[in-house]
């Protein structure tokens, strides 16, 4: 084993000290490059005109570039327009220089580089609007065999400092947009630095201390990324990439970016408020939910039971519980039904909404917890269908006392299926397609059996990150009339629900920033069984006025549910204008 590491650690030395070799500056390959580059650049801006935009386009890419005097580009070949290579292509290319299949064409137009390729052509035409740098990027493919992903480096770009910025992705946990804050590509790993139009504004915002600059896909069709450092130590130099997909066979395309500049601390909406607009036009705000009360959970067992009687750990009675015998069950099901009239009492009293409940079918198997399939409590929890010579189960009374009182119910759903292997529960990932038909399903039996309208999503997350926006576009599509509350993110879920983010873990104390850029209405669950801290009352004050929702533990009286209620009290309309009033 020591050899090994040895080795391992050798020769990810000699790739690092190679890529170095690759992007710097001084390195053999590029002044040789920078002598055989073809003279004859087209001019799209007069270099007299200091101030704002300037650039000139050569004949492989843009040969300058500057903003109100500073210069971004550390060489003509930062301005090459090509095809991304990863960092060990990079180095391949470097050990072996006639690896490279591109053939450079002369240019029909000034402002137009055409790049040729053995399965086809890409050209790009440049122009200018003001400080943005327009760019339509036609990609051919004359081949047999489709491009799934094509990445292209539009330039990279040398910064003054390390910049700050990132996507409007606040991440698979809700904590990360809430401005240019993160340094460049150094942001949380639950945050891709891809803006990805499936899943948020295809757009990266880069503050660099003298200017601001958005890289946008104008017509949300391709993916934007802003990536790694090529200058590992300086850290500030960066490509543009793109990535155009599903280009077929025969097939041209037609990709328009841009590059929009401002001055230091220019918001994003400034500078790109039609590309948030065009975004929201094409994936439509849909979410028709106007109760923001607060929302109980519910949560019936746990981990800390552990008696042989009680096998799904129900908390009830501290766990003292036989569900082998009628005798038990009868007992169970009395205790069930006295927490439900507690809970409706402190739900009342806290002047909630109503209860999602999250382990109907108990916690028996606790690596599978929570199983999140309503249609299995009958399997994994008989005894919550005793009866006791009553009419009803005792599961289905449970959710009648809370609905009898006005309150909504609901339940945890997952969107995994599940297989019974020796005995146990054991989840399956689920693609897209059958990820949305498993949560439509689930949905419709709680909907039918108790009347659930408020579900919790939970393990909303792949291998790859959060589920694609489109399962919960088709599940919203098909329950219009119920709040999906999704325990991971990504943007564009704020379309069709309103993602869980919890105060009390990550100290999120709002709907992320990004996307109340493109959709003003969207809400979150903010997770806070504790109420608030000193420190980030007046936050949470603001984020109920602006209509997200604080959950709670809904079964007991707690200080943390009495915050609760007068964060909502301050924050009404009522307490404004009463507060208005004593200051007058």
């Amino acid at each position: 084993m020591p050899h090994i590491i040895a080795r391992s650690s050798f020769i990810s030395f000699s790739v690092a000290l190679l890529a170095a070799t690759v992007f710097a500056d001084t390195s053999p390959l590029k002044k040789e490059s920078q002598r055989n580059r073809t003279p004859g650049p087209a001019l799209l801006q007069s270099p007299a005109s200091k101030q704002g935009l300037n650039f000139v386009v050569g004949v492989h890419g843009l040969d300058s570039l500057s903003f109100n005097e500073q210069s971004l580009l550390s060489s003509p070949e930062s301005g090459e327009l090509r095809l991304q290579k990863s960092v060990f292509r990079a180095v391949l290319d470097a050990l072996l220089p006639g690896s490279s299949s591109r053939a450079g064409t002369p240019n029909k137009k000034a402002d137009t580089i055409h790049l040729s390729y053995p399965w086809g052509r890409i050209s790009c035409s440049y122009g200018k609007e003001d400080d943005k740098i327009t760019m339509k990027i036609e990609i051919s493919n004359t081949s047999s065999e489709p491009l799934n992903e094509l990445s292209i480096r539009l330039m990279e770009l040398n910064f003054p400092r390390i910049p700050n910025g990132g996507t409007l992705e606040a991440g698979m946990f809700g904590f990360g947009f809430k401005g240019p804050e993160w340094p460049l590509g150094q942001c949380p790993a639950s945050i891709p630095t891809v803006a990805d139009p499936r899943f948020v504004v295809p757009l990266v915002h880069v503050d660099y201390g003298t200017g601001a600059l958005n890289l946008c896909s104008d017509d949300v069709e391709c993916a934007v990324n802003v990536p790694y450092s090529t200058n590992f130590l300086a850290r500030t130099s960066y490509p543009l990439v793109i990535t155009c997909s599903d280009i077929k066979p025969g097939v041209t395309k037609v990709f328009n970016v841009s590059l929009r500049f401002g001055p230091a601390g220019a918001r994003i909406q400034d500078l790109s408020g039609d590309v948030l607009e065009r975004y929201a036009g094409k994936y439509p705000f849909q979410l028709n939910w106007n109760d923001h009360r607060p929302i109980g959970a519910m949560f019936l067992a746990g981990p800390q039971i552990n008696v042989a009687s009680n096998p799904r750990r129900w908390i009830v009675n501290f766990g003292d519980i036989d569900i082998t015998n009628d005798k038990g069950k009868a007992a169970f099901r009395a205790a069930l039904l006295k927490l439900a009239d507690n809970s409706v009492q402190v739900l009342k009293d806290i002047g909630a909404q109503g209860m999602i409940t999250w382990d109907p079918e108990g916690e028996e198997f606790l690596g599978a917890c929570y199983y999140g399939d309503p249609r299995l409590v009958p399997s994994l929890a008989p005894e919550m269908e005793f009866k006791n010579d009553g009419v009803k189960s005792v599961i289905d009374e449970y959710f009648e006392k809370f609905r009898a009182a006005g309150l909504k119910v609901g339940v945890c759903i997952r969107p995994q299926g599940i297989a019974m292997v020796d005995g146990k529960p054991v989840h399956q990932a689920a693609d897209d397609e059958h990820a949305a038909q498993i949560l439509r399903e689930r949905i419709a039996y709680a909907k039918q059996r108790w009347g659930c309208t408020l579900f919790y999503v939970d393990s909303t997350a792949t291998v790859s990150g959060s589920l694609n926006p489109d399962v919960f576009k088709a599940v919203a599509d098909a329950h219009p009339d119920v709040l999906l509350i999704p325990e991971n993110e990504s943007m564009r879920y704020f379309a069709y629900s309103a993602p869980l983010n919890s105060y009390v873990h990550h100290k999120v104390t709002s709907t992320p920033a990004g996307a109340r850029m493109v959709y003003p209405k969207a809400f979150s669950v903010l997770m806070a069984p504790d109420g608030d801290r000193p420190e980030d009352h007046h936050a949470l004050v603001s984020a109920v006025r602006r209509g997200d929702i604080l959950l709670f533990n809904g079964w007991y009286h707690s200080d943390g549910a009495k915050k609760i209620k007068r964060l909502y009290e301050e924050a009404s309309p009522l307490s404004e204008v009463n507060s208005e009033s004593s200051n007058q």
